[in-house]
């Protein structure tokens, strides 16, 4: 499906899931819009959407959405191979006294601790989308044995780096601030101090790998 948000601007819904093929394809269909779209400013992947902004002195929607729609269509058929680059390796400390809601995801999945915080961390995670926040990355797909639902009722602050999980989801709070997601870890402040590397860190189609901290070492990154 091809909509058209604003003048100079598309937004493209392929027919398939919201997962890491999702993005695969569109990241596919990413590549054609630059290189086959006039004067594209910018793109912006999430997902299994895409949305392209460009120019309003060679912006022609019917053109654009005919050329979008032939490549829509390929890009559904098939999973392009994707450049994932070496993944971004964040520490992450599964205590909870850092996580209040890592003993009621345990006890609610029959689980120890020890087990959702494995489950948790040896999974290497693809970046579907980025928003929220400068710097939130929603990351899939999480193990479907430790999979929660949101709270209920958000939480009006949530620390900075704290790990969180939603549905097949899991996200990291790049700073402090109200958010509803399960928290189970928490990555030290210290990797979300520099405003600009926070932003850039992530990007979809990238990929992530957690690895299990002790509190000790996590004191230590913190200073």
């Amino acid at each position: 499906m091809i909509t058209f948000p604003g003048p100079v601007s598309a937004l493209v819904t392929l027919p398939v899931p919201a997962d890491r093929d999702g993005i695969a394809r569109v990241l596919g269909l990413e590549r054609f819009a630059r290189d086959a779209l006039p004067d594209v400013r910018v793109t912006i992947p999430a997902y299994n959407r895409l949305l392209i902004e460009g120019s309003p002195r060679s912006w022609d929607p019917a053109d654009v959405e005919a050329r979008l729609a032939t490549a829509a269509r390929e890009c559904a058929l098939k999973v392009p191979e994707i450049e994932t680059g070496d993944p971004v390796s964040l520490p992450v400390c599964y205590d909870p006294e850092l996580a209040p809601d890592l003993v009621d995801v345990s006890a609610s999945k029959g689980l120890g601790v020890a087990e959702v915080a494995r489950l948790h961390s040896r999974t290497v995670y693809v970046v579907l989308a980025t928003g929220f926040a400068p710097g939130f990355a929603y990351l899939g797909d999480l193990d479907a044995r430790i999979a929660m639902p949101r709270l209920a009722t958000p939480r009006r602050r949530v620390e900075v780096g704290s790990v969180g999980i939603a549905d097949r989801r899991t996200g990291i709070y790049p700073a402090a601030g109200p958010g509803g997601w399960r928290l189970i870890g928490r990555v030290p402040p210290a990797f979300f101090a520099d405003p600009t590397e926070r932003i850039s860190r992530f990007r979809p189609g990238g990929t992530v790998k957690l690895r299990m901290i002790g509190r000790d070492a996590y004191e230590a990154e913190c200073g």
